[in-house]
């Protein structure tokens, strides 16, 4: 098993007793211990802590980037992809590989996936495991990466990266396409889905690894229905809350599909673009998708913009890709991938 902190990792279920391991892994929150109610009823981070070193700040979502290319190209699972693959670009696609032997392919902490079908439908389910917050109290957690590069060897942090962590073959403009369903919320107030890219380890003894940009899908009792965050020293985050721009959110014992792209348009070295898209239709009849894709958040990333503790611009590539969820018992989950873009000019 793939170990992303330089400790033992013990599997266990979200009823089990934490361990002592576990009970010293300080891992990420998603909501601070302290939290006010903003005008819209949605409770926001406010300590400078593992969860945003400043209030969430409500933005609404804009891009400047130019269009999606044209949506007439679908991928060997038949998933609609917004922008055409780099010819030279790296490719990882789960398809019907078994997640728990998948090369390049981790659950973190040795969590068991189950294949499951619902009529035409196949997909997985994996268990949450209990975990100890940075900020204070425990809960669930399920985390699915992706080494698309191929390696678990990083060379360099968000200091010090020379446009890539690991190897100059790191993702940076990506389409990262998940297809979820959360069963069970536990702990409403951290309830939420992330995807997280430009990433690298997660360890509490070098913080300034995890190099990541993630954004959100949450159920509406968490921080913010939809957030662009950045965890450049773990487990230390900015959040900035969005917009929707269509009512979705994440629902128990509801599918969803998530694809979040993030691209640098040429010419534009100062600024990184991230556009989430939903399909709260996933499925059609014969268990395939649906590709009814709608936009659901943007963020543009500017170098020198201050989210909080950051100013920096995310612009490198990252040797991991993460589906997280927290706050649910288990989730189901099919037709993982992340890809190289082509992109808009």
């Amino acid at each position: 098993m793939r170990r992303l902190l330089p400790i033992v990792l013990v599997a266990c279920t979200e009823s089990s007793a934490l361990s002592p391991t576990e009970d010293a892994f300080v891992e990420d929150a998603v909501v601070a211990a302290d939290t006010f109610v903003a005008s819209d009823g949605v409770p926001t981070e406010t300590s400078a802590s593992d969860t945003g070193s400043a209030a969430d700040t409500a933005v609404v979502a804009t891009d400047t980037s130019a269009p999606d290319a044209p949506a007439s190209t679908l991928d060997p699972d038949g998933v609609e992809m917004k922008h055409p693959t780099k010819p030279t670009g790296l490719t990882y696609r789960l398809g019907a590989l078994d997640p728990n032997t998948a090369k390049d392919f981790e659950i973190e902490q040795g969590d068991k996936a189950t294949k499951k079908t619902e009529g035409k439908l196949t997909f997985w389910n994996v268990p949450s495991h209990t975990l100890s917050y940075a900020s204070g109290g425990t809960g669930w957690t399920s985390r699915l990466h992706i080494y698309a590069s191929g390696t678990e060897t990083q060379l360099y942090t968000w200091k010090t990266q020379k446009g890539w962590l690991a190897t100059p073959k790191d993702l940076k403009d990506q389409e990262l396409t998940i297809y979820l369903r959360p069963h069970t919320i536990l702990d409403p107030p951290r309830a939420q889905a992330t995807l997280k890219i430009r990433g690298g380890k997660h360890s509490s003894s070098n913080g300034s690894l995890g190099s990541c940009t993630m954004m959100t899908l949450g159920a509406p009792t968490s921080g913010g229905v939809a957030r662009f965050g950045k965890e450049l020293d773990h487990p230390s985050y900015d959040y900035v809350k969005l917009t929707p721009m269509v009512p979705a959110q994440l629902t128990d014992n509801q599918w969803v599909g998530l694809k979040l792209v993030s691209y640098q348009r040429p010419g534009e070295a100062t600024k990184v673009q991230y556009r989430v898209y939903v399909d709260r239709t996933p499925w059609n009849a014969d268990g395939k998708p649906n590709n009814t894709w709608e936009l659901f958040s943007t963020y543009e990333d500017v170098e020198g913009k201050d989210t909080g503790a950051y100013t920096k611009l995310a612009d490198w590539g990252g040797m991991i890709t993460t589906v997280r969820t927290d706050g649910v018992k288990d989730l189901d989950f099919a037709l993982m991938s992340v890809r190289e873009i082509v992109p808009p000019t």
